[in-house]
């Protein structure tokens, strides 16, 4: 995989996400449970664990797409739960879904748009005469979502329908459409799920690029090992709706608890690699994990 060079994120400084002591009960079933996690500004970090383990209900969390039963949820030092899901937008949050969520009867330069207009300052009054303020910020909105769908590597894609988009090129469009308002953390929820290795690389180095050129600390659940030890800093693992094991990429693989929870053994060879490389997709449905190989 082509890499672009990333600064190191800073260890010293304050976090830009503090989660502590986060609970979210569904009737009688705890979904998850006092799970605790620090995301580093500037930093790639990978939330793994087996189908179920609770991982996506911490999306939803600090999205506000449902409230916390208990615990706290800080962006930048402020608390953020118990926020509307809009509110929290507004102070920085995006995020992309399993399954992708765009409007498929519009073009992808609409769907982007959709998330620029968020940045618009007019009054909704000045949008319904279209008068010269409007227009001016209506011109910019389009011009920056332009610019995101470029960098994206969709542009060729700006008339086209979205239900009429490859799957790849669908999943690049709802990370364009995230990242265009300028959020300070993006929450990517199984980016490179139904991708094959080609897009998974191209994903790794998108999401490189969103870190080192647009400046926006990426957090990101997924099950396709290899993308999350291309790109992530450190790693928070969740089983059974708590955090098993935290650390940096080598740290979690080395680590006994992982390994015997989900991540199986290493592969000493490069046979017995290519091997298992060649039955991914199978155990990939069976186990919600796709193997890591040290």
């Amino acid at each position: 995989m082509p890499e672009t060079s990333l600064p190191p994120p800073s260890s010293a400084a304050a976090p830009l996400l503090e989660v502590r002591g986060l609970s979210k009960r569904f009737g009688g079933v705890a979904a998850i449970r006092d799970v605790d996690l620090t995301v580093a500004p500037g930093s790639v970090h990978a939330v793994i664990g087996p189908n179920g383990a609770g991982k996506t209900s911490v999306f939803n969390c600090i999205s506000s797409f449902v409230q916390p039963t208990s615990g706290t949820i800080r962006l930048d030092g402020e608390r953020i739960d118990g926020l509307p899901a809009h509110v929290v937008a507004r102070h920085g949050v995006a995020r992309t879904y399993q399954n992708v969520r765009l409007f498929p009867g519009m073009t992808g330069l609409e769907n982007v748009l959709v998330g620029a207009h968020r940045t618009l300052s007019v009054p909704g009054w000045q949008a319904v005469f279209a008068t010269p303020r409007f227009r001016r910020e209506e011109a910019a909105a389009r011009e920056k979502a332009m610019a995101i769908l470029e960098f994206a590597g969709v542009a060729h894609h700006a008339g086209t329908l979205a239900r009429h988009l490859a799957y790849g090129d669908q999943r690049r469009l709802e990370i364009a459409r995230a990242v265009v308002a300028g959020p300070k953390l993006l929450l990517l929820d199984e980016p490179a799920a139904g991708m094959n290795p080609a897009e998974g690389a191209g994903l790794v180095e998108l999401i490189r690029r969103i870190r080192a050129e647009l400046g926006i600390t990426v957090v990101l659940i997924e099950h396709h090992m290899r993308v999350v030890m291309a790109i992530a800093d450190r790693i928070t693992v969740i089983d059974r709706g708590a955090v098993l094991a935290e650390g940096t990429p080598a740290e979690i693989q080395a680590d006994d608890s992982v390994i015997a929870a989900y991540l199986g053994t290493r592969r000493d060879t490069p046979a017995e690699a290519a091997a298992e490389d060649a039955s991914d997709a199978g155990a990939g449905a069976k186990t919600g994990m796709k193997a890591v190989r040290a």
